[in-house]
């Protein structure tokens, strides 16, 4: 296979286009320890637009140089972290629905760090570049036979039978199952966050996987010039024709309309992922939960205004 990685880190690199060094944001921090209260919101926005989605929050707090600068900013921090993941989110509304997954990642991690603020990127990112690493390993020492069926039978060996991921049947509407960071560590989730983590492995080996938007049950659909087929992921990986695909949707009162086939784009899965857990906290009634989420959702709809 030989592939080399997509650089998973979006069109900005930590540096790229962002206003560094960071001397510029220690002068943001001065003015916003001493803005008077109108001016504090617009600040910790020009602040959030100014630290890369990569990098925490805290970190940046921590290498401020004035000590009693470096307090101040660790208790504002939070507010800076959800002001950017608003922000970020923004940026990818903008881009619309293109399906090539490049901002998918930045995407589900900025979810993850809703409730871990503190999540490493950098442990994010490669306990997904081992695995795709490992389906790599296998393609290339079968080169001679691996065909586009055999490399999906790689992918989805590796993540449902190595790695054990599959559905959490027992605690369906559990929210850590959205989570990206905690479905790594339980290897349980819902069809749309076990799907998200095959698109990123198969996104790093570019093989063309792709996530179907279906009703109630998230699905994915490889499709090459020489195999297709779907994909369950919350079933350890079976695959599927688009025939049993069709009497799945019968079965629970939906007509076969090919909007339901249509390759689902990051924001699309994104807002998907986002009302399923607002679905979940307002019925769990965690009021502040479902206020966050709805407020990144409103950046994911384009509504959020810096």
């Amino acid at each position: 296979m030989k592939s080399d990685f997509i650089d998973m880190q979006s069109s900005d690199s930590f540096f790229g286009t962002v206003p560094f060094p960071p001397d510029k944001i220690e002068d943001k921090f001065y003015q916003l320890e001493f803005s008077s209260l109108q001016d504090k919101s617009r600040i910790i926005k020009e602040i959030a637009g100014m630290i890369p989605w990569q990098v925490r929050v805290q970190e940046i707090a921590d290498e401020l140089k004035d000590p009693t600068l470096r307090v101040f900013a660790r208790s504002v921090s939070a507010a800076v972290h959800s002001e950017r993941i608003s922000y970020r989110y923004s940026i990818l509304a903008e881009k619309g629905h293109p399906n090539h997954y490049d901002d998918l990642e930045e995407g589900v991690f900025l979810l993850s760090s809703v409730i871990d603020p503190d999540l490493s990127y950098l442990e994010f990112r490669t306990y997904l570049d081992k695995i795709a690493i490992r389906v790599e390993e296998l393609v290339d020492l079968n080169e001679d036979l691996a065909s586009d069926e055999v490399k999906v039978h790689f992918l989805t060996r590796v993540l449902s039978q190595e790695e054990g991921f599959g559905g959490n049947h027992d605690q369906y509407e559990d929210p850590n199952n959205s989570y990206l960071h905690k479905v790594f560590s339980s290897k349980k989730g819902i069809p749309i966050s076990l799907s998200v983590i095959y698109l990123l492995i198969a996104h790093r080996l570019q093989l063309p996987l792709y996530g179907v938007n279906m009703p109630l049950h998230f699905l994915l659909h490889f499709e090459s010039s020489e195999f297709q087929t779907y994909i369950d992921s919350y079933h350890g990986g079976v695959m599927l024709d688009r025939s049993t695909c069709i009497r799945f949707l019968k079965a629970n009162g939906f007509q076969a309309h090919e909007r339901y086939f249509t390759h689902a784009s990051s924001l699309t899965i994104l807002k998907r992922m986002f009302r399923n857990l607002i679905h979940i906290y307002r019925k769990k009634e965690d009021r502040d939960m479902e206020k966050i989420l709805s407020r990144h959702l409103l950046a994911l709809d384009n509504k959020w205004k810096p």
